[in-house]
């Protein structure tokens, strides 16, 4: 978690210079099936450029049928041709970032003697920012809330085992 909170660190400095290309990412509701796909292309143009595309899919009612509320692809391309070379499960690794990116926000706008944080959500990613947070803060006090209990329960029994 420490490598990707720095990855973090350095992806947002290098929007914030300019030397990406990140578009607003493009929604398309799927609302017969409550559903929700996201497209995020970019483009960083570094001493290794590379060009990407995320398709994420939203589905909250996956979790009637066993199936996670998110799945995620990324796909990797030259970007001097745009030939496809990885096409990669993001599910993870979107995790990981948006838990990382927590990480960095954690680091540079909350106190540094902060020892308490609330987690609204009790999925993968309350994990990952769990995670990232606590990388960057010494937290002796968790707080987690899910609309389902029994997964905020299941959460918090992780923790503590």
């Amino acid at each position: 978690m420490d490598e990707a909170i720095e990855a973090m660190r350095m992806a947002f400095a290098t929007f914030s210079s300019g030397s990406s290309a990140v578009p607003q990412r493009s929604i398309l509701p799927i609302n017969r099936f409550s559903g929700t796909i996201l497209t995020m292309p970019s483009f960083v143009d570094q001493d290794s450029p590379i060009t990407s595309l995320k398709i994420v899919s939203v589905y909250p009612n996956n979790k009637t049928i066993g199936n996670p509320t998110i799945f995620a692809t990324i796909l990797l391309l030259e970007p001097q041709t745009g030939k496809p070379i990885a096409l990669m499960d993001g599910s993870y690794i979107t995790a990981i970032r948006t838990g990382a990116a927590s990480g960095v926000a954690t680091d540079i706008l909350s106190r540094k003697d902060s020892h308490t944080v609330a987690i609204f959500g009790a999925g993968a990613q309350a994990r990952t920012q769990l995670s990232a947070i606590t990388s960057v803060r010494e937290i002796k006090n968790i707080y987690i809330y899910d609309p389902d209990y029994s997964a905020a329960k299941l959460f918090a029994n992780e923790i503590i085992n």
